[in-house]
């Protein structure tokens, strides 16, 4: 029995149970994933094999603390942070025994007491101490737009005894009554009855809590006491030279509404005359360069190059001549026809109001668009406002332009686009209308829509992105979908704005004549433009619209300010720039480091210098990138997968600079990475819109929990090139160089512990956080969402790695092993933060249907870590004289 008990009290048996827990908790997510929610709980969550492995963690931790003499050794940290996890995971059990948990379920002008099991609500768990009536719901929306901005309960709270209570409940604002929390959870689809979630639970949430301030404490220890291992590894770094270790490995060898109409149809009435001139001058100007064409395109059609005499073309082939021959003249035509890049600019500063309800400038509006359609951020070298401007004002020219993205061939075929413009992977308007102008796609995208989400396959998804698109650009064609004119507020409309193909009649006296006028003549005078040179007028007319809005948006102070920097934050694109300069200067710094420790002559060293400080200026304008982004949507830019990704690299920067006095190396390695993500980030499978929150997130802990989260990803990805170079250096090793390569490798392992322990730090304090928020946003602190359960799991994965060193069999796997730990934890972090959101299934999710393409370069990396990792553990004990 004591053998048994000092067996279970171990580090060996702690890294047992640690590496048991973290693949449940994976299995169950995946189960949840393919048979949902219900079976995750009754094969994994709620059985009671894992109630006992997670007891045992308690007795384990408390054990090991106790045994290992902590509390003598004054291992503070250490200390706590054991008896922290075994609090929390005490509270957990409480919480499971005593806490109670339901909705209630409550009509306008009706009251209850019932407490409604959430899976069944026809069943009633309890009838409670007091009733609540609803009083009056209100979803409230984002001006112009479907999106709910709030949904919140005015209620009358009736308890015995007391006094009624008149209360509004909104998301992340609690109803306290007695011991029971109410939270607003959902609503009725008429909009006439509110879901309440019912929590009961004070004494779990207070061990919890007690658990988390605990937790807490030994972060703040763990970093700053002196007895800690991050001190004692700081220390033993401050004795060892801070030579560029790494750089030795390279010295050493090497997206249905049906399109049913012509194209004619589509344009705004006043501006159907000019664009049918326009095409008559395209006849007139590019006559010529069809006439040189000719040969190819009767080639492209399936014909030989000369017809014999007397014989002419099939219809279907004529068609398919003069259709390549339009498209052709179409794109030569538009660059010619562009606005100004002047008048641009002036149009890109008017406000619109976006379908998700935000008012922004035209300018981030046409760029959303372009991204949406063209997937680039420019046409033929033509700005987003030219683009947008152009489609509106000459539908005629613009539906004739490949410029649709299609991400299916099939796709593509069914259109019977020549081979050369298939090539292109895009597609005109006029390609998806059949001769009688009818959307060819139509009833496929019928059918798709009637299909199941989990059954559309690979085409479905690519003909509804196509289908989107089309009728993004037909609303365009139509003169909709540019909501720019406000109205004075006085309509009951949600304050929605107009755009100049809408029914403006609800407009009255000089605004009817202002609106309905405005657009046209900015177009006629724009056409006229282009052939005297003067844009002036179009300019004018721009500044006159810019009058009006200020005028008559009378639900928003149009703040000038803001709308100068938002144009200021697309003009500079920091992000872009930064993630370039990040990957060449990091690139040349690392060669520097190679060259100085070759050739320790001062010239290297300035290199390493001026390198070093040109890093600095670029995290510098990074940092101002991420600060001008925060201003122009107020709220910090943490909430969606674009954001984090961002976050993520200006994190990985500060941890480079935060190690970058003592290694130099570690810098260069940061900045590389941050270059790399900020250049993913830049990639189109990831959507830079400024989009408004929804609102749970509209919440003071959104900041802190998803900072520190994405903040402690930087410090993990650290951790992974540097055990990735120990790895490399180490493969590198000769009976030469043993000596001297094992020195640098120490030191890199230093470093990389430390990045870890910091990444651990931040990742523990932002998921416990994040519960601390979700128990004051709905009640519950932990509900196993795929999201937090591989946070979970991630925090595991490191704190295995971090206390590898106290289990014999891996201590002995030395420096190899935790650098081989180092690059394999990541791959946790990735299916955090990656692998949740495409593959998994939860309220994290970003709501992608299908996984980006360049996830499929991280096989690429780890199979070449893979084949270095082979390489050093072949030399991994490799000694020699120096």
């Amino acid at each position: 029995m004591k053998k048994t008990i000092r067996i279970l009290v171990s580090y060996p048996a702690m890294a047992v149970m640690l590496v048991l827990y973290a693949a449940a908790m994976a299995a169950a997510t995946f189960v949840e994933s393919k048979y949902g929610t219900p079976a995750a709980r009754h094969w994994v969550y709620d059985n009671w094999l894992f109630y006992l492995l997670q007891a045992l963690l308690v007795v384990n931790f408390v054990g090991v603390a106790a045994r290992q003499r902590l509390l003598r050794q004054r291992k503070w940290a250490t200390l706590v942070f054991h008896y922290a996890f075994a609090v929390i995971l005490l509270g957990a059990f409480v919480t499971h025994l005593t806490g109670r948990e339901g909705i209630m379920h409550i009509r306008e002008g009706e009251s209850s007491d019932a407490l409604l099991d959430p899976a069944n609500p026809a069943e009633v768990l309890e009838t409670l101490p007091f009733s609540v009536e609803l009083t009056d719901f209100r979803l409230v929306r984002y001006p112009g737009s479907h999106s709910p901005s709030s949904f919140e309960s005015d209620v009358v709270v009736r308890r015995e005894g007391y006094p009624d209570r008149r209360e509004n409940i909104y998301m992340n604002n609690v109803l306290h009554v007695g011991a029971y929390r109410l939270y607003q959870s959902s609503y009725d689809p008429d909009e006439l009855g509110t879901v309440l979630s019912v929590n009961r639970d004070r004494t779990g949430t207070f061990i919890t809590y007690f658990g988390y301030v605990l937790l807490m404490g030994g972060m703040i220890l763990s970093l700053f006491h002196k007895h800690s291992r991050f001190r004692t590894l700081a220390r033993m770094l401050g004795r060892k030279s801070t030579a560029a270790a790494a750089a030795l490995l390279l010295f050493g060898g090497w997206q249905g509404a049906a399109a049913q109409q012509r194209v004619d149809t589509l344009t705004l009435s006043e501006l159907e005359a000019n664009a049918r001139r326009q095409m008559e001058q395209i006849e007139r100007e590019h006559a010529e360069a069809a006439l040189r064409d000719a040969e190819s395109e009767w080639e492209a059609a399936g014909l030989p190059a000369e017809m014999p005499e007397g014989v002419e073309p099939e219809p279907s082939q004529r068609r398919k001549i003069d259709r390549r021959r339009e498209k052709k003249m179409a794109g030569l035509y538009a660059a010619e026809t562009a606005v100004s890049p002047e008048t641009a600019a002036a149009f890109g500063r008017l406000m619109v109001q976006s379908r998700e309800g935000r008012i922004e400038p035209v300018d981030t509006y046409a760029a959303k668009l372009l991204r949406k359609i063209y997937r680039g951020d420019r046409y033929e070298g033509l700005n987003p406002d030219q683009v947008l401007i152009g489609i509106v004002t000459q539908p005629q020219i613009w539906s004739r332009i490949p410029m649709i993205d299609v991400g299916s061939e099939a796709l593509l075929r069914k259109t019977g686009i020549d081979e050369e413009q298939a090539e292109s992977g895009c597609l005109a308007f006029i390609d998806v209308l059949d001769d009688e102008g009818n959307y060819i796609f139509a009833d496929e995208v019928e059918a798709v829509y009637a299909k199941p989400v989990r059954e559309r396959n690979k085409y479905d998804k690519e003909l509804l992105k196509l289908d989107e698109k089309i009728n993004i650009i037909n609303a365009l064609f139509a003169g909709q979908m540019l909501a720019i004119f406000p109205h004075d507020g006085t309509l009951d409309n949600n304050d929605a704005w107009y755009s100049p193909g809408d029914d403006l009649s609800v407009f009255a006296g000089q605004d009817s004549m202002f609106v309905s006028k405005i657009f046209p003549w900015f177009a006629t005078e724009s056409v006229k433009s282009i052939e005297s040179g003067d844009w002036s007028v179009p300019v004018e007319i721009a500044g006159m619209i810019a009058t009006y809005q200020n005028a008559k948006a009378k639900t928003y102070h149009i703040d000038r300010d803001r709308i100068e920097a938002e144009m200021l934050y697309n003009r500079l694109n920091l992000f872009k720039w930064a993630g370039f300069f990040y990957m060449g200067f990091g690139l040349l710094l690392i060669l520097a480091l190679i060259f100085r420790m070759v050739d320790p002559s001062k010239g290297w060293r300035i290199a390493v210098g001026v390198l070093t400080g040109v890093i600095a200026v670029v995290f510098l304008g990074q940092t101002f990138g991420v600060g001008l982004r925060w201003y122009i949507a107020g709220r910090p830019p943490v909430s969606n997968a674009y954001e984090s990704m961002i976050f993520v690299a200006w994190a990985t920067a500060v941890a480079g600079l935060a190690f970058g006095r003592r290694s130099r190396m570690t810098m260069a390695l940061a900045a590389f990475l941050s270059g790399v993500l900020m250049f993913v980030s830049t990639l189109n499978w990831m959507d830079p819109e400024i989009t408004p929150l929804v609102p749970v997130l509209k919440s003071p802990w959104l900041l802190v929990h998803v900072a520190a989260i994405t903040g402690s990803y930087g410090f993990f990805g650290i951790g992974f090139l540097l055990g990735l170079i120990s790895l490399l250096i180490m493969a590198c090793k000769t009976a030469r160089n043993a000596g001297r390569l094992d020195a640098q490798i120490r030191e890199l392992t230093v470093i990389n512990e430390m990045a870890l322990t910091v990444g651990l730090v931040l990742l523990t304090a932002g998921t416990f956080l994040g519960a601390v928020w979700a128990n004051e946003s709905w009640g519950r602190y932990w509900g196993w969402d795929p999201k937090e359960t591989w946070a979970l799991i991630t925090m595991i994965v490191y704190a295995f790695i971090l206390h590898a060193r106290f289990v014999p069999a891996l201590r002995r796997g030395g420096d190899y092993l935790f650098g081989l730990m180092t690059v394999v934890g990541l791959g946790a972090v990735l299916m955090t933060f990656f692998g949740v959101n495409y593959y998994l299934s939860g309220m994290h999710s970003y709501g992608a249907d299908s996984a980006p393409p360049a996830l499929y370069a991280i096989w690429v990396v780890y199979g070449i870590a893979a084949a270095i990792a082979v390489l050093a553990w072949r030399k991994r004990n490799l000694s020699g004289r120096e």
